[in-house]
């Protein structure tokens, strides 16, 4: 009877530990999804993003935050101070709109690592990307806020996945993020000329001007309002649907309807408080031990692929083991970054000559997602990509999931993977080249030429790839 009503409490605390998850392929449910939780969210939201677009994409969800804020919301945003092209002027209007009439701010934000005498910290980036709503629901992966990241940029889009998970994990991806909101690499943003001080007062002294600094304050004023009603317009247009609209406000959508259930979650991240070193990198670290642990098969997306001397011997070791290896990533036609490509070309044959599968993206978008499945069994998912930067001095994130009694996630993304696989052309397998004759097929004579004066300077910024 005792051995019964342990068993049973065990269960129980399974149950009660486990996590649902799904992926997020679809662009549109990758925005829809955002768009849910955001308005859903009863008591706090936490956004954590790498780049953030001036786009109305990017522009409509964060208006969205000041519905939040205005209803007693508590919102806390973190963006990396150098990849986000959203101008001063929008964030001191969304700042105002938000925090209007209101005795306490709701709607916060910070910047990551802003620029300062310390050059040697500069190239620390927060490529961090989550939303995590009442510390209940978390969405992280590839994506950025941006029309390119859902598939409505006119020009070329990323080809992305997120994970959208319930439960601990999300909990866990909180403690994280306020871990890094309160550490010294993370400062509240600068307005400049549209902090609420310098639209009031303007920034004259004795020394200067004064007729011109009022001009000055004016003129800023006026983009400010501007601004303002910029936001407004584009909140307006998101919040009334019109057949064709990519989201539908208040959509009711039960995302963990036919969610898996998985008891086996772990959250990873590279520290934030004094930015990210070779000894502080322990996300680099587990994703290391969780494929050195393969016993048949590791399946890889990277858009970026300069594995580490480290992975590199996992990687042989596996091969002498006879573990087949599978890695897809970007070809010259689909890259957005010529300084991956061409590290990833310099490091090329070798991964060839070890044995591994590679195949590259034929595009016409880019590849952006950045995940693995290890044996069909352990899933890997997050912002980290195969190279240095990654490893070792970007804040990065990512989920392990052990779909140890094979609820289908696992396979789920295998699936997922060979979609990507059949957009892509095999360059490398048992140690042969393949394809070379069309490696270079549709690229410009300009992106040629960019890449050979690129490779010249590899020695000098090879570390910082």
């Amino acid at each position: 009877m005792k051995k019964t009503i342990f068993s049973l409490l065990l269960v129980a605390s399974n149950l009660a530990v486990a996590d649902e998850m799904r992926f997020l392929r679809a662009d549109k449910d990758a925005l829809q999804a955002r768009v849910d939780i955001v308005q859903e969210a009863k008591k706090e939201i936490l956004v954590e993003y790498y780049s953030v677009w001036n786009d109305d994409q990017a522009i409509g969800g964060m208006a969205l935050l000041i519905d939040a804020a205005k209803k007693g919301i508590k919102v806390k945003v973190i963006l990396d101070s150098l990849s986000t092209t959203v101008p001063k002027k929008t964030f001191a209007a969304l700042l105002a709109l938000a925090n209007e009439g209101e005795v306490s701010k709701n709607l916060e934000i910070k910047e990551y690592n802003p620029l300062s005498f310390n050059l040697f910290k500069a190239t620390h980036r927060d490529h961090a990307k989550m939303l995590i709503a009442d510390g209940e629901t978390l969405i992280t992966g590839g994506r950025n806020i941006g029309d390119k990241y859902f598939g409505v940029n006119r020009r070329r889009n990323f080809s992305d996945l997120d994970l959208m998970a319930k439960g601990n994990v999300a909990k866990l991806a909180r403690e994280n993020f306020l871990t890094t909101w309160n550490s010294p690499a993370v400062k509240t943003l600068r307005l400049g000329k549209y902090s609420p001080e310098r639209l009031a007062q303007g920034s004259c002294t004795a020394f200067k001007n004064q007729e011109e600094c009022e001009i000055q304050r004016v003129k800023s004023n006026e983009k400010f309002e501007s601004e303002k009603a910029r936001i407004l317009e584009v909140k307006e247009e998101v919040m009334t649907y019109e057949e064709g609209d990519l989201v539908v406000p208040y959509s009711g959508n039960d995302w963990f309807k036919d969610a898996y259930v998985i008891d086996d979650v772990k959250f990873m991240s590279h520290g934030a408080e004094n930015l990210v070193s070779k000894e502080t990198a322990y996300l680099n670290e587990d994703l290391l031990k969780a494929v050195a642990n393969a016993k048949e098969d590791v399946n890889i997306i990277s858009p970026y692929l300069m594995p580490t001397p480290n992975l590199m011997k996992v990687f042989a070791d596996l091969r002498s083991k006879g573990v087949r290896i599978r890695i897809i990533t970007n070809s010259m036609n689909s890259t957005d970054n010529l300084f991956a490509q061409a590290g990833y070309r310099e490091l090329k044959f070798k991964l060839i000559e070890m044995g591994l599968e590679i195949y590259e993206y034929n595009g016409p978008d880019t590849i952006h997602a950045k995940t693995a499945v290890v044996d069909n069994r352990v899933v890997l998912i997050g912002t980290y990509n195969i190279d240095p930067r990654s490893a070792f001095i970007n804040r990065e994130i990512g989920v392990i999931i052990n779909d140890e009694f094979q609820t289908g996630l696992a396979n789920d993304l295998t699936h997922i993977i060979q979609g990507f696989r059949e957009n892509s052309t095999l360059v490398g397998k048992d140690g042969v080249p393949h394809n070379l004759d069309i490696e270079m097929k549709g690229v410009s004579k300009k992106k040629r030429a960019l890449l050979k004066v690129i490779s010249k300077l590899l020695p000098l910024i090879r570390n910082q790839l």
